[in-house]
């Protein structure tokens, strides 16, 4: 299996890290896989060009989209720090038939991915999106236990809303599901935003985000009686796993629903953010 990247430009944390954690996830499971042809719209402005990214991946530089698509079997879109950019990345790769993995944010606003959902089934193209943060380990294990059981969800996390609000809204969506009815935030600080989420059926979830960049992610579960901690670790390779599954099969773990319900909390949190202590409708 051919794996290639698409990208915004290529010198960035997650097209630097994600061929060392995916070739490490082929060598763990046995996949019989390889990162070999990469492209992207620009060079880093500070930092390595394409072609020096390129060499110290060993992986081929495309001179063209087309060309990088025609020579793979399966497509990583990363451009995680630049989402805004993730439709116009992608409108090539999900044309083309073949798995698309695209990283977080998946798009800058609900219709936008909708445009890109629907821009894929046009083309039969099968397309997944997730944060990392889904696939920790305590995660994977609660949901084998408890899933259907959590009333109450609390999540803990760092920088903003922009490119990580995504890593604490998945979690809640992969552990409680989708259906949240409403948003409301509360005025704690020019830079921190906090908000609580009412799915209209008595479960509810809490969301706290902090500019500081070394704040780790926490995420508290409950049934109403009992109560535990879910740790934010171990969670690269079992995202890798994931996607190769996905590439081999076609059939992506997280639901196209999912994925529109994170964007939809981000786009109400934006506006619950700027009207504190009003809830806000959660539109999809």
């Amino acid at each position: 299996m051919k794996i290639g990247f698409a990208d915004y430009y290529l010198d960035n944390w997650h097209a630097n890290y994600y061929p060392g954690f995916m070739r490490e996830a082929m060598v763990k499971y046995g996949y019989d896989g390889v990162l070999t042809c990469a492209y992207a719209f620009k060079d880093c402005e500070n930092g390595m060009t394409n072609k020096e990214w390129s060499r110290k991946q060993h992986i081929r530089l495309a001179e063209s989209m087309e060309e990088m698509i025609e020579s793979v079997d399966a497509i990583m879109v990363i451009a995680a720090d630049n989402s805004a950019w993730h439709e116009e990345v992608c409108r090539l790769p999900l044309s083309s038939g073949k798995p698309v993995f695209v990283d977080k944010t998946f798009a800058r606003d609900v219709e936008t991915g909708k445009r890109m959902f629907a821009w894929a089934k046009q083309h039969n193209t099968p397309i997944m999106s997730t944060s990392a943060q889904r696939f920790c380990s305590s995660i994977i294990n609660y949901l084998e236990r408890e899933k259907g059981n959590t009333k109450f969800m609390s999540t803990v996390g760092p920088h903003d809303l922009s490119n990580y609000a995504v890593h604490q809204f998945e979690p809640i969506v992969a552990v409680m599901g989708t259906g949240i009815k409403r948003v409301k935030a509360f005025c704690v600080g020019s830079n921190v935003t906090q908000l609580i989420m009412d799915y209209g059926d008595g479960r509810m979830a809490s969301f706290t985000q902090t500019p500081n960049p070394y704040a780790e992610f926490n995420f508290m579960v409950s049934d109403g009686e009992k109560g535990e901690r879910l740790d934010s670790s171990d969670y690269y390779v079992n995202t890798m796993k994931a996607i190769l599954d996905f590439f081999e099969t076609g059939i992506s773990p997280v639901r196209q629903e999912e994925t529109i319900e994170v964007l939809a909390l981000i786009d109400a949190a934006r506006t619950a953010r700027q009207n504190p202590d009003v809830w806000q409708k959660v539109d999809r």
